[in-house]
């Protein structure tokens, strides 16, 4: 007759499945650890303090308490992602010339659009339709020979010898056909300039951030540098543009739909961003190779020196799609005088 009673093989088998479902579910989904604040992580109360510094710093002031704290808000939310984006980039601080290091191609700051989200800067900042403007003001495009002059720095320098930082603010006030500062159209305000003659110079109009009453005056007769129209670059070509910029500065759009542009401070900025829809507009005053052998363009941008490299920002330069980095070759334009 067989033994009722299990044997020392199956005993012993029970035992180590029942000891395996214990301890694999703990195994398999482990309970993350619990998040512990940083040591550094600062009180409310010191970062409305922060807050308003950064208000005295940029002359911010609010209409009522509702909407400052509203901007507050906004400001330490974009505050926490300039952190943690610098938290991800920073060199890792090993010991020694051999420690483990990581490097970013750009990095970030705060500066005076940290009360705005992304949706609210780039609908303040940005507006620029490429298919609306073109098509309205379609200017010739001009190939470079391959053995063209050879680099220089700024078309009136190149011209007379004296190089003239020109009005940005003669655009914002006089352009009807663009928005001032919330957007507009390069070309347009080209062709403003070109049927006058020539712009007035930075010093003798210069820039407020905000658009006001066109100094017809200024605009008509006070001119420090002349132009007499603008023509294209090929479009998605990157050698025909370094052709362009090795001769004077270019106009170029790009997107500037992201974060990380917002507040760029320096570095190659490699996106995110579209290569194929733009909507602000830079001027591509040089390119450079870095040690890594890297190329990039130098950027020149209109909202002032606060925002990224004292008002500049690089971009890759010869990348394999046609539009370039950001959509910079997509219909670059230079001014002629």
């Amino acid at each position: 007759m067989a033994s009722s009673k299990p044997s020392s093989h199956l005993v012993l088998l029970l035992s180590i499945t029942l000891l395996l479902q214990v301890l694999l579910p703990a195994t398999a989904n482990p309970s993350p650890p619990p998040e512990k604040k940083p040591s550094c992580e600062k009180s409310d109360r010191e970062m409305r303090f922060m807050f308003s510094q950064w208000m005295s710093k940029y002359a911010k002031s609010y209409s009522c308490p509702e909407e400052k704290e509203k901007r507050y808000q906004v400001w330490l939310a974009n505050t926490d992602f300039i952190g943690g984006f610098r938290s991800q980039t920073d060199l890792s601080s090993g010991v020694g010339a051999f420690a483990p290091q990581t490097f970013t191609d750009s990095f970030v700051g705060m500066n005076r659009f940290g009360d705005l989200n992304i949706d609210e800067f780039v609908q303040q900042f940005t507006g620029f339709n490429a298919t609306a403007a073109f098509q309205a003001h379609p200017p010739p495009i001009t190939p470079l020979s391959p053995h063209s002059w050879r680099p220089c720095c700024g078309l009136h320098k190149i011209k007379t010898g004296e190089l003239v930082s020109v009005s940005e603010q003669v655009m914002v006030d006089c352009d009807t056909g663009s928005f001032g500062c919330a957007g507009g159209h390069s070309d347009t305000a080209l062709s403003l300039v070109a049927s006058r003659g020539g712009v007035a110079s930075e010093e003798k109009y210069p820039y407020t951030g905000a658009k006001g009453a066109c100094d017809v005056g200024k605009l008509l007769f006070d001119h420090s540098a002349s132009v007499s129209g603008f023509a294209a670059v090929p479009p998605n070509d990157e050698g025909q543009l370094a052709l362009a910029v090795a001769r004077q500065p270019v106009t170029v759009y790009i997107d500037v739909s992201a974060q990380e542009f917002q507040f760029y401070k320096g570095g190659i900025y490699r996106g995110p961003c579209s290569s194929s829809r733009v909507n602000h507009a830079v001027t591509i005053v040089g390119y450079c190779e870095n040690f890594g052998g890297e190329k990039y363009w130098i950027a020149k941008n209109s909202w002032s020196n606060d925002w990224g490299d004292q008002g500049y920002i690089y971009l890759p330069k010869d990348v394999w799609w046609p539009q370039g980095a950001c959509g910079l070759a997509t219909s670059p334009f230079y001014p002629t005088v």
